[in-house]
């Protein structure tokens, strides 16, 4: 007999275009992850991009137009996540469900200093913990108050951690001193 049959070695070519642009999909996929910056929904990213705000800020209600926004930890080597956030009194405070097992919320209490990103600028800041159980349950409320998935829930869900972002100067977040 002479060979592979038309259909088969036809079906053959199909098969192996497919495996290349499977194979350049992957690349494409690893080249764009390796290179992120700002995180993209669920999947993190590193060191955010924007403009930089060198100026404090002292009312953070402005924050509450934004329903996502993203925050930056770990200076020394970004990582960067999407969340939400929610003012209160002024002061803005990013909650984070499951905070026990995050990433983000583990280097932002060894190192506060943290970005965020809010509609395209980036605030330096620092992060602290809210350990207050009275006034986590006074920031619950204001949370409710601008997210209806909060509001519908009948109570708050375990393990939910709570971070005051305080205004910093631009170069604190840089990285580690020297």
């Amino acid at each position: 007999m002479s060979g592979a049959s038309p259909e088969r070695s036809r079906l053959s070519k199909i098969l192996r275009v497919i495996g290349y642009g499977v194979v350049a999909l992957v690349v494409i996929g690893a080249l764009a992850y390796a290179t992120r910056s700002n995180p993209l929904g669920p999947i993190a990213g590193r060191a955010l991009s924007g403009e930089l705000v060198s100026a404090p800020v002292d009312d953070w209600s402005f924050s509450d137009e934004s329903m996502l926004i993203a925050v930056e930890s770990r200076p020394a080597a970004p990582h960067s996540v999407t969340t939400v956030c929610f003012s209160h009194d002024g002061a803005l405070y990013v909650p984070a469900q499951n905070g026990s097992a995050k990433s983000w919320t583990h280097y932002a209490t060894s190192d506060p200093r943290v970005r965020l990103l809010i509609d395209g600028k980036i605030y330096p800041a620092l992060a602290t913990r809210v350990t207050d159980t009275a006034l986590v349950e006074d920031l619950t409320r204001a949370a409710a108050a601008k997210y209806s998935f909060i509001a519908d829930a009948d109570e708050m869900p375990d393990d939910v951690w709570v971070f005051r972002m305080e205004s910093a100067g631009p170069d604190i977040a840089s990285g580690p001193e020297d």
